[in-house]
C-alpha cells in the first residue's frame, strides 16, 4: 500500500510538472503568435516576445533622449511593442507587458502614465506592475524623448502629449491584454506622477469610464500656470554672475536657514516640515552686514536675499493676475537646484513655447518670455492641455476612484498646487470633504520631493519609487497602488497612506500620512520615526 501511494505521488508530481511545463511553453508560443493572431486598425505590431523573471530587457531608445534604456524584468510575461497611427503626422509607441499569473492575480490592468515632456516609457512602474500580476501598459505620449522637438509644426503631436495618446494607448492595450488572455479584464487602474499625474487626471475629467481608480502623484494639473512659473524661475535668478544669482552653495545655506526657522513647527526636529502652510522664511537672516561677504561670513547680499523671497511667494503675472502658488518653502534635492536655479532656464519651459506654442526655434526664455507669452498660453490652451476641470460629476457618476497624493518638498511643482485643485473641485462640485471622500481623496505627504526621494517618509510605493535601493523589499499590500485596489475592490476606502522613510535601502521610520483636511500631528510623546508616534487630527 505504502508502495503504491508513493507511486501515486511521483504520478502526480511528474503530471504536474508536465502540465506546468506544457502550460509555460502554451504560455510562450501564444505570445509570439501575437504578430499573427492580433490585429488592429491602425495598428504595428514592432515585437511580441516572451520575457523569462531577471531578463535585463533593453529598448530602442536613441543615445541622447533621456529615455530609459533597459530595465530588469520582474516577472516571466508576455512582451508586446505596437505603433499605433493616431493621424496622418503622429502615432504613439505602445507597450503591453502581460504576465503569467495574470488570472490568478485578479485579472487587473495597469496603465503607466509619462514624465516631463512625455516621450519616455515609465518601464519600471511597467516591470513593478508586472511584479504584482498587472497586465501593464506603457507609452510614449506619442514622440520619443523627453523633449519638445518633435511638437515643432506638428500640432497632431502636440495633441498627442495633451491626451490622445494616453486614451488610444488604452484601447488598444485593453484590446490587446483581452485577447491574449482570452478573458475579460476585471478592473482597470492607472498610475503616474508629475506629468503622469496631469494625466491621470486627464483622463478623469475627460474618459473616466475607462479606470476604476486612479492614483495622480504631484499632478501637473494648471499646466500653463507650471510652465509659468518654471520659466519665471530663470527670470528671477537670472543667470551665473549676475546680482540676483545665488550659487549651489549659497541655495544649500537657503535650505538649512529654512529648516531652522520652521522644523520645530511640528514638534520634532527632523528636517521635515509636515506642513509647510505654516512655514513663512525670512530670509532677510542670511543678509550681509557692512563689509561681510559671502566668502567671509557666508551670507547674502540684498539682491540675493531678494531673490529668494521671491522664490518662496506667489506668482502674479500681468494686472496682478494670480498664476501660481509659492514654491514649496523646503526644497534640498539637487535635481531641483539644477532644474529651477541652476542659472539656465528649464527645457520643459523653454521647449514648450518654443516648439508647440509659437512654432519658433529661435524664441528662448532669456530673451523673450514676459507675461504676454504666458497669457497666450493660457488663451490657447492647445488640445486642453491646461487640465484645470474642476467638474469631476462623471468620475463620481461613473464610481471611478482617484487617489491624488503630492510630496510637500516638491521642488518642482508647488504642493499647493494640489491643495488649490482639490478645493476647487469642492467648490465647483459643491460637495464638502466628507462627500467628496466617495471617490476623491488627497494625501499630502510631508518630506517628500519630486515623485521621489526625501527627508521623510517619502517610500509610498509610488510611480518612479521602485529604482530606490531597497524598495522591491518592502511588502506592497499597503503600497498606493494597492491601498487603490482593497478601495476598488473591497470597498475599504483609505484614511491614511503609509510611508516609509528610506535610507541606504534601509527602513528607518514609518509615517500614516493622513488625507486631507485632516493633519498629520506627532502626539507629543515617542518615537517620531514610528507611525504610531503621529495621528490624524483637524486641525
Amino acid at each position: 500500500m505504502r508502495f503504491t501511494a508513493r507511486l501515486s505521488t511521483l504520478y502526480l508530481i511528474l503530471l504536474s510538472s508536465r502540465s506546468s511545463a506544457t502550460e509555460e511553453t502554451q504560455f510562450e508560443q501564444r505570445c509570439s503568435d501575437l504578430t499573427d493572431s492580433f490585429n488592429a486598425v491602425d495598428t504595428d505590431i514592432l515585437l511580441a516576445e516572451y520575457v523569462a523573471q531577471g531578463t535585463n530587457i533593453t529598448f530602442p531608445e536613441p543615445v541622447a533622449n533621456r529615455c530609459l534604456k533597459f530595465a530588469i524584468s520582474l516577472a516571466d510575461m508576455c512582451r508586446l511593442r505596437l505603433n499605433v497611427t493616431t493621424s496622418s503626422t503622429s502615432s504613439v509607441i505602445v507597450e503591453v507587458f502581460m504576465p503569467t499569473n495574470w488570472e490568478s492575480k485578479g485579472e487587473r490592468f495597469l496603465m503607466t502614465g509619462n514624465g516631463g515632456l512625455g516621450g519616455c516609457i515609465q518601464y519600471n512602474d511597467m516591470t513593478y506592475g508586472t511584479s504584482l500580476g498587472f497586465a501593464v501598459v506603457g507609452h510614449n505620449n506619442g514622440h520619443a524623448g523627453d523633449t519638445g522637438l518633435p511638437f515643432f509644426n506638428r500640432p497632431e503631436v502636440v495633441k498627442d502629449y495633451a491626451w490622445r495618446a494616453l486614451h488610444t494607448a488604452g484601447k488598444i492595450g485593453k484590446s490587446a491584454v483581452s485577447h491574449f488572455y482570452s478573458s475579460l479584464i476585471n478592473k482597470s487602474y492607472y498610475i503616474g506622477c508629475s506629468s503622469g499625474g496631469r494625466q491621470g487626471l486627464k483622463a478623469a475629467q475627460e474618459f473616466p469610464d475607462e479606470y476604476d481608480g486612479i492614483v495622480s502623484a504631484a499632478p501637473a494639473v494648471n499646466f500653463h500656470a507650471v510652465v509659468a512659473a518654471g520659466s519665471n524661475m530663470f527670470k528671477i535668478t537670472g543667470p551665473p554672475g549676475s546680482a540676483t544669482h545665488l550659487n549651489r552653495d549659497q541655495w544649500i545655506a537657503v535650505h538649512q536657514m529654512v529648516v531652522g526657522q520652521c522644523d520645530g513647527i511640528d514638534g520634532v526636529l527632523d528636517n521635515v516640515i509636515e506642513d509647510p502652510m505654516k512655514c513663512q522664511p525670512r530670509p532677510e537672516e542670511l543678509l550681509c552686514g557692512p563689509g561681510q561677504t559671502w566668502t567671509s561670513h557666508q551670507c547674502l547680499t540684498a539682491a540675493q536675499v531678494l531673490t529668494v523671497r521671491k522664490i518662496y511667494s506667489p506668482v502674479y503675472g500681468n494686472d496682478g493676475k494670480f498664476i501660481s502658488p509659492r514654491l514649496n518653502p523646503i526644497t534640498k534635492e539637487f535635481v531641483g537646484y539644477l532644474f529651477m536655479y541652476g542659472g539656465v532656464p528649464g527645457y520643459i519651459g523653454d521647449e514648450w513655447y518654443k516648439y508647440a506654442l509659437y512654432n519658433d526655434p529661435t524664441w528662448s526664455i532669456q530673451n523673450d518670455f514676459n507675461w504676454d507669452v504666458v497669457d497666450h498660453d493660457f488663451q490657447q490652451d492647445l488640445f486642453g492641455v491646461g487640465t484645470e476641470k474642476t467638474d469631476l460629476t462623471d468620475a463620481k457618476n461613473n464610481n471611478t476612484r482617484i487617489l491624488m497624493y503630492h510630496g510637500l518638498a516638491d521642488c518642482m511643482i508647488t504642493s499647493e498646487n494640489s491643495y488649490d485643485y482639490y478645493e476647487g473641485v469642492s467648490r465647483d462640485m459643491g460637495l464638502p470633504s466628507s462627500q467628496l471622500d466617495d471617490f476623491y481623496r488627497f494625501f499630502p505627504v510631508a518630506g517628500l520631493d519630486h515623485c521621489t526621494s526625501g527627508d521623510g517618509a517619502w517610500f509610498v510605493g509610488g510611480s518612479n519609487q521602485y529604482t530606490t535601493a531597497g524598495a522591491l523589499n518592502i511588502d506592497p499590500a499597503d503600497s498606493v497602488l494597492m491601498t487603490m485596489v482593497k478601495w476598488v475592490e473591497q470597498g475599504i476606502a483609505p484614511d491614511t497612506l503609509t510611508g516609509r522613510k528610506l535610507v541606504g535601502g534601509v527602513v528607518t521610520g514609518e509615517k500614516a500620512h493622513c488625507r486631507h483636511p485632516l493633519k498629520t500631528t506627532y502626539k507629543g510623546v515617542g518615537d517620531p520615526n514610528l507611525a504610531s508616534s503621529w495621528e490624524c487630527r483637524t486641525a
